[in-house]
């Protein structure tokens, strides 16, 4: 990233937290969106319900390669490492970000994709505060993406974490405008396959709304950033029901009846930040949300084989592979030392994907 604002960490990657005085004040369309969350979800819950008690697992038919996949950020020092350890995973399925805010950066980032011609890329447009207050601004950002990229990928995956203040959001309504403005530029690409809703953790009222609404746009996937750790192990339970499988069968079950999205969920992010890694993991010091190597590797594999032997998951992303507080490979001290979740996501690709352990 170039343009790097002043709102970015970029030891985690992500905006830093508001204080409270900075968050936008709730006003009287925070107050409309939340009455169309609640009553979009009023109306969904006897469908979404049935779905949920009725879906059956089917493991997966996807091959290790189709399904596995790793999210990659541009780092000039480490290009040839990056596309070595690529090839020493075998990973087919990458995904890298690019902000809206850096366009300009653009060869930057298609010189970087092209290192991999024998990768897949997903790319996910990052939206700001400013793209909410400008939408004809966040429109022509993201065509000069596409434009400059379309010779390497037709999948978007649009906005990140929007049910997250920081990201720029202030409710699901602002999201919404940003997928229509998004929307638009069909009639000047053709081909074009969208991923969306883009909601981060576990916030099923939130991702409903995304997935079943009456605006203009259509999403050939539902991006889901599945984010579990703060659970510990994916056999833990959230409200004392939803464990892994089940957050899963529920946003399965949201997928099918969508109205603005196709059946195809994906996990387009997910990890387990480590222990004591600051700056890189904010929380790191709290061991109710972080785990240490070891673990981290144990649940990365159960992840995988948990989402792939249901049968409703399409692919699973890591994020990412370099980043000491959360990644595969650690870049301090000056080398690259490759994690214990390295050769985990490694064993996974080249086959055990099998039925996950007993709990």
């Amino acid at each position: 990233m170039k343009n790097l604002p002043d709102w970015w960490d970029p030891y985690s990657c992500q905006p830093y937290k508001m204080r409270d005085e900075d968050k936008p004040c709730s006003g009287m369309a925070n107050v409309f969106e939340y009455a169309k969350v609640a009553g979009s979800n009023l109306l969904g819950l006897p469908a979404i319900f049935w779905r949920y008690l009725r879906l059956q697992k089917t493991p997966s038919e996807l091959v290790p390669g189709e399904f596995v996949g790793l999210s990659i950020s541009p780092e000039a020092q480490y290009e040839q490492a990056m596309q070595d350890m690529v090839a020493e995973l075998g990973v087919k399925q990458l995904l890298m970000r690019i902000p809206s805010w850096d366009v300009a950066a653009l060869e930057d980032y298609v010189r970087f994709l092209e290192l991999f011609p024998q990768q897949q890329f997903v790319i996910n447009v990052l939206q700001s505060r400013d793209s909410v207050r400008n939408l004809g601004a966040w429109q022509r950002q993201v065509a000069d993406i596409i434009k400059a990229t379309q010779h390497i990928t037709k999948t978007y995956w649009i906005g990140n974490a929007i049910n997250r203040t920081k990201w720029g959001c202030a409710h699901s309504g602002q999201y919404l405008d940003l997928q229509e403005s998004v929307e638009e530029l069909r009639t000047e690409f053709d081909g074009l396959q969208i991923l969306g809703s883009s909601v981060i953790d576990f916030e099923p009222l939130v991702s409903w709304r995304t997935l079943w609404n009456f605006r203009d746009y259509s999403l050939q996937g539902n991006a889901a950033l599945l984010y579990v750790n703060r659970r510990h192990s994916p056999y833990n339970t959230q409200w004392g029901l939803f464990d892994l499988e089940n957050k899963l069968r529920l946003a399965k079950a949201m997928t099918s009846l969508a109205n603005r999205c196709e059946d195809r969920l994906w996990i387009t992010e997910t990890n387990w930040p480590l222990l004591d890694t600051k700056p890189y993991t904010p929380n790191s010091g709290n061991p109710s949300t972080t785990v240490d190597e070891e673990t981290q590797a144990k649940y990365l594999k159960l992840y995988y084989q948990i989402a792939w032997q249901t049968g409703w998951v399409e692919r699973v992303y890591w994020w990412q592979l370099i980043n000491p507080g959360y990644g595969l490979v650690d870049h301090r001290d000056g080398g690259l030392r490759k994690m214990p979740s390295f050769y985990a996501l490694k064993d996974i690709i080249n086959g055990e994907l099998g039925q996950p352990p007993r709990q």
